[in-house]
């Protein structure tokens, strides 16, 4: 019964923030705190709150990226951090998890010229009370062929640690392939997959295992 009930905990638990669904706007501003599916995002960026720092951009309809140059290998919908903007995520039953993959590419914002690197995707973990938890994560994101941009698949295995929430930013690269903190960067990103703490799926299973007992001590009674 326990075994069963802990693989039904790991796949009400694991899961992909993929930006579906339909925003109540396709812009997001500074401070501005949404809810997609299992998953929670909080951006930030620009000078004050309010100011436009991300989008929802349906791949489908490229008129959505505005003037920038988004990437061309997706139909669905994804997030953009757009002037210098950046986010937080996490999951809404506030549940540890370890990220597995996710696709990213950079966007174009009137350059004429990129270097091979165009520019990195960082990822930074946190604990729930706000204390970094293990390196920050570095994806280089290429330069576009042929003038066109295009999401790349990244596997993160166990480059990650099991946080409560993640900060993901972007950096501008140079021709000498220095990316610098101060070069903030517009970046695209979609489908970041995690997979639960396993203490958190124990504790889950216990839990249902428990409830369980306590219905068939009710019915044989």
């Amino acid at each position: 019964m326990l075994a069963a009930t802990l693989a039904i905990g790991g796949v009400a638990q694991a899961g992909t923030l993929n930006f579906e669904g339909k925003p109540q706007s396709p812009w997001v501003t500074a401070g501005q705190h949404v809810k997609i599916g299992d998953y929670w995002i909080e951006a930030y960026g620009g000078s004050q709150l309010g100011d436009l720092v991300g989008a929802f951009v349906k791949g489908s309809e490229p008129e959505t990226c505005a003037a920038a140059s988004c990437p061309v290998n997706n139909l669905s919908q994804y997030y953009t951090g757009l002037d210098d903007g950046y986010f937080y995520f996490g999951r809404n039953d506030n549940t540890s998890f370890r990220l597995d993959s996710l696709n990213a590419s950079f966007v174009g914002a009137g350059q004429q010229s990129f270097p091979d690197m165009a520019g990195q995707l960082l990822l930074q973990g946190f604990d729930a009370a706000g204390k970094e938890l293990g390196p920050l994560v570095r994806l280089a994101l290429a330069a576009p062929e042929d003038g066109l941009f295009s999401f790349q698949h990244f596997n993160l295995g166990k480059l990650t640690d099991y946080y409560d929430s993640v900060l993901v930013f972007g950096l501008e690269c140079g021709d000498d392939g220095q990316c610098f903190r101060g070069g903030g960067a517009n970046f695209a990103i979609d489908d970041i997959a995690t997979i639960p703490e396993p203490g958190s799926l124990a504790l889950f299973g216990l839990g249902m295992g428990g409830l369980a007992l306590a219905s068939r001590r009710r019915r044989v009674r």
